[in-house]
Order: C-alpha cells, then sequence, then structure tokens
C-alpha cells in the first residue's frame, strides 16, 4: 500500500470531511492509525480497508450494546465477574453457569430464582440481563412491586393493554423480589396478564424470597396466581438456594460477628 505521505492532504482531507459527513466517526478517529498500520505492516488496500471498516463496526456494536444496557434501567451494575461463587454453598453453580449461555432467551424459558433476602439472587438476574444485553437482546428489568404499581396505574387511563403488549415483546423480562406487600386485588390478574402475554414467546426471569405457596396470599388470588405458577414452570429453570445465608449479614462487608445483633440467620441460613 503507498504511503501516507502518497496521498494528496486534499484527498485525506475530503476523506476525513467524508467520514464525518456519513457519521463514520470511529473510522474517522481511528484513520491516522489505520494508515500508519498499514504502511507499517505493507497491508493491501482489502486489508486496511477490512480494519478500518472493523473498527467502526465494533463502535456501532459498543454504543447499542450501551443503549440496551441503559434501557434495562437495572438499579445498579452487577455481573458475574464480581460475583462470589463460593459463598453460598447451597447454590447450583453448574446450573447458573450452565444458563450463562443464554440459550433460555431464545427458547423463551422462565428462570425462578428463590432464596432469602441477601442470597444473591437479584446480582444473579442482573448479570443474566446485562449478558443478555451484550449479546443483542432487549432486556427490562422492574422490581415487582413497582411492575404491579405502573399496571395497576396503568387502569386509570386504559393504557394496560397497551404496557403489557410493550413488555410482551422485549426478549428478556426480570422481575426481581416478589414478597409479601399489600396486594390490591388487581394484583393477581395484572402479573398474569404480563406472564401469560410472554408465555412461550419470550423469557422471563423471576425472583422470589417467598415459597411458591405463599405467592397466591401475596398476590391476593391463589387460583389466578396457580395458573401463573403453571406458566412460568413449563420448561422453567429453578435456581433454589436452599439455606441460604445472606451475603449483607454475612459477606466480607458485614459487620463484624461478635458485634452483629441477635437473631441474624446463621451461616447455615438458619435463625
Amino acid at each position: 500500500m503507498k504511503k501516507s505521505k502518497d496521498i494528496g492532504p486534499t484527498t485525506l482531507d475530503e476523506l476525513r470531511r467524508n467520514l464525518e459527513r456519513l457519521k463514520l466517526f470511529a473510522m474517522l478517529e481511528g484513520l491516522d492509525d489505520a494508515l500508519e498500520q498499514a504502511q507499517t505492516l505493507q497491508q493491501g488496500y482489502a486489508s486496511f480497508l477490512a480494519g478500518l471498516v472493523q473498527t467502526q463496526v465494533l463502535a456501532v456494536t459498543e454504543a447499542a450494546a450501551e443503549r440496551r444496557i441503559k434501557a434495562a434501567k437495572f438499579p445498579e451494575t452487577k455481573t458475574f465477574d464480581s460475583f462470589d461463587w463460593t459463598f453460598q454453598k447451597g447454590l447450583n453453580v453448574q446450573l447458573v453457569k450452565d444458563l450463562m449461555n443464554l440459550d433460555f432467551v431464545p427458547q423463551a424459558r422462565p428462570v425462578l430464582l428463590l432464596g432469602k433476602p441477601g442470597t444473591g439472587k437479584s446480582h444473579i438476574s442482573i448479570a443474566y440481563g446485562h449478558l443478555a444485553a451484550l449479546s443483542g437482546y432487549t432486556v427490562r428489568f422492574f422490581s415487582v412491586s413497582k411492575l404491579l404499581a405502573e399496571l395497576y396505574a396503568s387502569l386509570a387511563d386504559s393504557s394496560t393493554d397497551r404496557l403489557v403488549a410493550r413488555l410482551a415483546r422485549v426478549h428478556l423480562l426480570i422481575l426481581d423480589d416478589l414478597r409479601d406487600i399489600p396486594a390490591k386485588p388487581e394484583h393477581a390478574s395484572l402479573l398474569y396478564d404480563v406472564i401469560d402475554a410472554r408465555y412461550r414467546k419470550t423469557a422471563t426471569i423471576l425472583s422470589s424470597n417467598l415459597d411458591i405457596k405463599q405467592w397466591g396470599t401475596a398476590l391476593g388470588n391463589p387460583i389466578l396466581t396457580a395458573s401463573l405458577v403453571d406458566r412460568l414452570m413449563e420448561k422453567g429453570h429453578v435456581i433454589n438456594i436452599k439455606r441460604g445465608r445472606s451475603y449483607r449479614t454475612h459477606g466480607p462487608e458485614a459487620p463484624p460477628e461478635d458485634q452483629r445483633p441477635a437473631g441474624l440467620p446463621d451461616d447455615r441460613g438458619e435463625p
């Protein structure tokens, strides 16, 4: 390939202007380095152009992933790189790692995460969501209480069907922390509508610190909740953190053991 000094400044200036006009900013930024590398390695024209285009492709891919992560509205950044695999003795580590291939997303298979507070359910859920967003899937995170509040509010202006339809299109919907909260009569029906709209079409992760048999009481309608659970259990993966310890009360950032108040679960996850 010709040395960059053999390319007239007018040609280079025009190239830079055209790259800017086309908004190929990564190619524009990497142009000088690419020319220098082509000269050093004596690259052919095709190799030079392929490398420059690859720079733009990577930049576009990274920007799209960042947009998907932002759109997911995670409450915080959690990845498997920062997950303590040795802390939770009751965790099925092999299953968690197997699901990191994200096959459950295109297969539209639910994932249920069950365990006491602080056992890592939210961390695992968000980490799956982060992986999915990086892999090109659309993701949306809700706490169950916030989702129910939005669904309930949508009844006032008859926008519930539009909201449910929008949620049904998301590749991976993460519903965090189904817990015992004051339930309104409509809650079970509204959550059922979301799960049913996604049934066999898109993947859902749902975490809860309650036994499944308690969900009906928490949502205020045991019969309808049974239908909801039925859809989640079909082809579902269940990560049941039995006898789990709370990372908050027993992890490395918890108070020293001699300073902890009485009544906390012990290292076996029992009170």
